[in-house]
């Protein structure tokens, strides 16, 4: 079934082309099935959508032994598209990526208008990301350099908001929230 072009980036076909964008640009390179598996989509949807945009000079393939995996392709306009589709689609991979290695943090989501136009609710383009981070230890002071690094990604700003565990405020901002990473207290 065909998804909507992503309100966050309405010049990809869809959010499915936008996902998969996403994971080829912003998580280590894989197989086309390797993709489907991380994306929980079907493989024939994904070959599909990697098919359209190796045509298009965008995606372009390496035999590793037996698998074949997906590079973005080394085109004129690539680090255009890569920045586009990192405010579109790659905030969720940039952000878990920055914080991977960050020791004491519990979970990690990003609420506001970013997660509305995610979601494809329409609405003006966020001026910002309503970042949220749970942690017993960690400030927003201690995790600026990660702010810093996300803003200079994805080319806007981040609203970072750090939160112990159990704060009242939570239930509420985790409404209509789009999950970055859940570390059960183990800091990665």
């Amino acid at each position: 079934m065909p998804t909507p072009a992503p309100a966050l980036l309405p010049i990809v076909r869809s959010s499915t082309q936008a996902r998969v964008l996403a994971e080829v640009y912003f998580s280590s390179p894989a197989s086309g099935r390797e993709l489907a598996r991380r994306l929980g989509l079907p493989q024939p949807t994904v070959a599909r959508e990697l098919s359209r945009l190796e045509e298009a000079g965008i995606v372009q393939y390496e035999e590793l032994g037996s698998a074949k995996v997906v590079h973005p392709a080394p085109a004129p306009y690539a680090g255009a598209l890569r920045q586009l589709v990192a405010y579109a689609a790659g905030v969720p991979h940039i952000v878990r990526t920055v914080y991977e290695d960050v020791a004491g943090i519990d979970d990690i989501f990003i609420h506001g208008s970013w997660a509305e136009r995610f979601y494809g609710h329409v609405g003006d383009p966020p001026h910002d990301l309503d970042l949220v981070v749970v942690s017993p230890t960690h400030t927003r002071f201690s995790l600026a350099a990660q702010r810093a690094e996300i803003e200079a990604e994805v080319g806007m700003a981040v609203d970072q908001m750090v939160l112990p565990p159990g704060n009242e405020r939570l239930s509420s901002l985790r409404r209509r929230s789009v999950p970055v990473a859940r570390c059960e207290g183990d800091g990665a």
